[in-house]
């Protein structure tokens, strides 16, 4: 994406992750903020901000200022994309929708991200990761079964929703190439959850049956969960009847792996807490690593239950060299995970940290053409911002 230039107006996490997806890939990304910056500078301190927001500049406008809204569509007549994740009616409200903005640069992709999206009921709720899990049935069908329903730890809906923006705008971009024009893309969080769940979407309109929840199982089979060890937990997917033989091989029971009342994947996820409760007596004379070495060498997919702190130091983690390293003012180094994509056997390259508030400002108003005098001005006036050092 060398040589696209980007209009960032996302905060939080969703937004963020498109924006960093697609400077990742080589777009200069101009992350525009308010005086009060990035609600996720500060929670986890920084975490968020620094893994989402590398490879931008950053500058601090304030919008309902006129001179402010100036500046903004100066810079989207050179934009390639623009991006924003505020609230439906939040832009145009600020004179920045769409349409105002298309008028000015017919070639703009105008990304919109959004909880529920640009229409429907729903439109104006606000909406975090957390609320759309719960809304979308997601904390419904997660945690153990006779317990209160419990939210997925990461901002998986986040993510997806930032995945799925990126790969609209590369598509819009794409299509540029044949018509010459932009378009307004709609992406709502909501829209991308059901996606996420459309199996039990699909079986509970078909069937009417709700997805149970099963803790670490997989109710559709036998054999597919976590397992006890010695010290630890390991989860299996033995969903296949070859597989299911397999595991039961590797734990010296192979007459469970024959038995009759076991044979088909239907019959072992009706009797899957039975087969569970054998199979447990049988891993917990093992630790997870002999566990593992052990189920993999018999080939079966397993995976001992891993912390943060075990799986970074996974000598495959180091080799694939999906993490970054860099030096942030006042922090120190700082360790990020890269976007997941390596092309033609490269991961995307650091090539600017996240930036300080602001921290860009004076340059990116000298490349609009402003002055010194004019660009201390807009500071003094409480127009734009950047770090005292600036």
């Amino acid at each position: 994406m060398a040589g696209i230039k980007v209009l960032d107006f996302t905060h939080v996490q969703s937004g963020p992750t498109c924006t960093a997806m697609v400077a990742d890939l080589g777009a200069e990304v101009i992350k525009v903020e308010p005086f009060a910056g990035d609600q996720f500078r500060e929670p986890m301190e920084g975490a968020n901000f620094f893994n989402f927001n590398r490879n931008k500049r950053g500058i601090a406008l304030n919008l309902k200022a006129p001179e402010g809204k100036e500046i903004v569509l100066k810079l989207a007549r050179a934009a390639d994309v623009l991006v924003e994740n505020f609230l439906p009616g939040s832009m145009e409200r600020l004179g920045l929708g769409y349409e105002s903005v298309s008028r000015i640069n017919p070639r703009i992709v105008y990304c919109s991200i959004s909880g529920f999206g640009q229409s429907g009921p729903f439109r104006d709720r606000p909406a975090y990761e957390p609320i759309l899990q719960a809304i979308s049935g997601i904390i419904d069908s997660t945690g153990e079964p006779g317990r209160p329903p419990v939210r997925i730890r990461p901002a998986m809906i986040d993510y997806c929703t930032g995945a799925n923006a990126a790969f609209a705008i590369a598509a819009a971009l794409f299509g540029r190439e044949k018509t010459g024009c932009g378009q307004r893309i709609d992406v709502a969080l909501l829209d991308v959850a059901l996606f996420a769940m459309a199996p039990y979407v699909t079986q509970f309109l078909r069937k009417g049956e709700l997805p149970e929840r099963a803790g670490s199982a997989q109710p559709s089979g036998g054999a597919i969960q976590n397992f006890e060890t010695r010290d630890g937990l390991i989860n299996v997917v033995a969903g296949t009847d070859h597989m299911f033989k397999n595991f039961c091989r590797a734990l010296n029971r192979e007459d469970l792996g024959g038995d009759p009342r076991y044979a088909t994947r239907k019959l072992r996820a009706e009797k899957r807490l039975e087969i569970a409760e054998i199979l447990n007596r049988e891993t917990r004379k093992y630790s997870s690593a002999q566990l593992e070495a052990k189920l993999l060498a018999a080939d079966v997919a397993c995976g001992s239950v891993r912390t943060i702190g075990d799986i970074v130091r996974e000598p495959h983690v180091q080799a694939r060299g999906i993490l970054e390293e860099a030096e942030y003012p006042a922090v120190g180094k700082v360790v990020a995970v890269k976007t997941p994509l390596f092309l033609s056997g490269k991961a995307a390259p650091l090539r600017q940290r996240a930036p300080l508030l602001g921290e860009h400002t004076g340059e990116v108003l000298k490349e609009l053409g402003y002055s010194d005098a004019e660009i201390e001005n807009l500071i003094r006036t409480g127009v734009a911002q950047q770090p005292a050092s600036k």
